[in-house]
């Protein structure tokens, strides 16, 4: 079957101008055609084993530590193993022996994407502190002052938020390719083209997730001034929030199913809206979830809907 590739709009409609006010005659009656993506989801891509020292050991990281001493700089941090090649992110937990409450830990690493990200994280008094960020690998974790009062670990948590890019790279589910699969089908992904308007976002959960909380947030990466990629990773960018549970078969669609705020519909207006003048860029969309308990079961689709960069042209 032949394709046909619209960078732009899909117009319908005969009157592409506004200049009057005689209906049928010099008053605008365009409107666009609507595309649409999905990407499947099922429990084993949320799915992280508490280690608390997966990342760092407390035998080489005892009292006094300033530059924490990793395993290895370059593991997948959550260790997910994913559905069709995608990428997966997930929190870090800093476990403290000693009172490290007064000093602050530098996360440096990457994100989902692929690209760079700092945190300032303060330490816990004998117990755990975690990441706000999700991390694919952490690169280094500097200590503050005159570093750890007594030995630190460096881990993952079960119950942490996990994230995942909607960019498959060969189709698992449902064709069962593999990443030595010739002609790989690239239906699961979702990125949508710059100044684009989302128009509806559902989370169709068919088989329920087995967890008191499954709470989604659905995000994206956001231009930064001059084209810059640090901390470009807003988890949020789109809909939900900490609370968003969706565990229930239902389909969960904005702005009820799936909470939105007024700062997240405008970012679905236009997908560029907080991107930086004149480095606005596509989104590629990262679906982040928090689990209360271990997760066995569970199957969804993410289907996002939207008229192509119609904020950018009539």
């Amino acid at each position: 079957m032949a394709r046909t590739n619209f960078s732009g709009p899909i117009n319908v409609g005969r009157i592409q101008t506004n200049t009057g006010t005689t209906i049928s005659d010099n008053v605008r009656n365009v409107a666009f055609v609507e595309c649409h993506a999905s990407f499947p989801v099922n429990h084993s891509n949320f799915t992280v084993t508490t280690d608390a020292n997966k990342l760092a050991v407390t035998g080489s990281n005892g009292a006094g530590t300033t530059s924490v001493t990793l395993l290895d700089s370059t593991q997948n941090v959550p260790g997910i193993t994913s559905d069709g090649g995608f990428e997966a992110a997930s929190v870090i937990t800093l476990t403290s022996a000693g009172n490290d409450s007064a000093l602050t830990a530098t996360i440096t690493g990457t994100d989902v994407l692929g690209n760079a990200q700092t945190e300032d994280l303060t330490m816990a008094n004998a117990g755990v502190a975690t990441s706000a960020k999700t991390y694919k690998t952490v690169t280094s974790i500097a200590v503050s002052g005159a570093g750890t009062v007594g030995t630190l670990e460096v881990g993952v948590i079960e119950t942490g938020l996990i994230s995942v890019v909607c960019r498959s790279l060969f189709n698992e589910y449902p064709l069962g390719q593999s990443s030595s699969t010739t002609g790989k089908n690239l239906a699961n992904n979702i990125v949508i083209p710059k100044f684009s308007r989302i128009n509806d976002i559902r989370f169709v959960v068919n088989e329920a997730f087995d967890t008191a909380g499954f709470d989604v947030q659905i995000g994206a990466n956001v231009a930064q001034a001059s084209g810059a990629t640090l901390n470009s990773l807003d988890l949020d960018y789109f809909a939900g929030d900490a609370d968003n549970d969706v565990k229930a078969v239902a389909s969960h669609h904005i702005p009820t199913g799936m909470d939105q705020s007024v700062a997240q519909m405008k970012n679905c207006l236009n997908v560029s809206d907080d991107d930086a003048s004149g480095y606005e860029m596509d989104k590629a969309v990262v679906i982040s979830a928090k689990t209360d308990d271990a997760l066995t079961t569970g199957e969804a689709v993410l289907n996002v809907y939207w008229t192509q960069q119609i904020n950018n042209t009539n």
